[in-house]
């Protein structure tokens, strides 16, 4: 099982535009346009029917885990026969991959938009905690479909390339965060001892956030126990965090709650429910045929909303 986080030389140099760049992509937004308006009707007719898959998959997933996702269910929506959507993904584990790709491609394009308004590498950081908490609540099947995707019996039963990509953009999700470390060291906000790398801080705050969010998500009886709001804890625990490495400037409440109504606002205006996914084509023919994209709408929100309680 991958080990869900990659540090490296992911680059953060990619824009937020709508076409979210694909795994392993250095092609400018002009060129991925162009390779689509450059398709065959052939590949236009895979590329729309790879969408529709996972676009039927999507709110299987958000009611019912991994256990509700199945080829010939997904055949007999769509009129198919089984071995037509076996053409596109050789088990339901890949079609779970792509989409956590999709859901990870989300998540960077939420964090990017978080920190491209703040000034200091503090507030950048504590924005990017904003969009995780967006990320947990707003995409509630996405962040889901990521926590599915970790275990190893799906992991096992997938592609190489499939891995390869996701591996990819985990690497470029979590490299827009250790980026954001990585300027408050150059900047002396932030100043480590020899001891300490700054993988090390972002991996504390990362672990904090996201497991704390799976606690906050599988546990219903956190009020019992003192936590009225989970997420508020969360947030009180990282800047805590922060606090004690000195990272300047130092925790201001009312700051921070005028940061978190200006970045929540912002990525409900800007970032939009949709997902951008590079083809299934592309990823099973290499990195020269990476570039085209597929996009998948979001469930409906009453598929969102039973997600709380789904299970594998």
């Amino acid at each position: 099982m991958s080990d869900g986080l990659r540090y490296g030389s992911a680059s953060t140099s990619a824009t937020k535009s709508g076409d979210v760049p694909v795994p392993g992509s250095t092609r400018s937004s002009n060129r991925t346009r162009a390779g689509r308006a450059s398709l065959t009707p052939k590949q236009a007719e895979i590329r729309n029917r790879e969408a529709a898959i996972l676009r039927i998959a999507r709110p299987r997933l958000a009611r019912g885990g991994l256990a509700a996702l199945s080829m010939e269910a997904i055949a007999r929506e769509m009129s198919y026969a089984k071995g037509t959507i076996y053409n596109h993904f050789s088990c339901k584990e890949e079609i779970l991959l792509a989409l956590a790709i999709g859901a990870n491609n989300k998540r960077r394009e939420l964090f990017l938009t978080a920190v491209e308004s703040m000034s200091t590498s503090r507030d950048k950081i504590a924005a990017i905690g904003v969009a995780c908490q967006d990320f947990r609540v707003r995409f509630a099947d996405l962040f889901q479909i990521d926590v599915l995707v970790r275990h190893s019996t799906v992991w096992e039963k997938v592609s190489e390339q499939r891995r390869e990509a996701m591996a990819l953009c985990e690497q470029r999700c979590m490299g827009v965060v250790v980026n954001v470390g990585m300027e408050a060291v150059r900047r002396g906000d932030l100043t480590l001892p020899d001891s300490l790398c700054i993988e090390d801080v972002m991996f504390g705050l990362w672990s904090l956030t996201y497991g704390g969010m799976l606690i906050e998500g599988s546990s219903p009886g956190l009020d019992r126990l003192g936590i009225h709001d989970g997420f508020s804890a969360i947030r009180r625990n990282c800047h805590a965090l922060m606090d004690g490495y000195q990272w300047k400037p130092l925790y201001d409440a009312e700051h921070d709650e005028i940061l978190i109504q200006k970045v929540r606002s912002l990525l409900h205006r800007e970032v939009g429910q949709e997902l951008k996914i590079e083809s299934e084509s592309a990823v099973a023919d290499g990195p020269s045929s990476r570039g085209t994209v597929v996009t998948v709408d979001p469930p409906d929100a009453m598929a969102s909303q039973s997600l709380q309680g789904a299970k594998q």
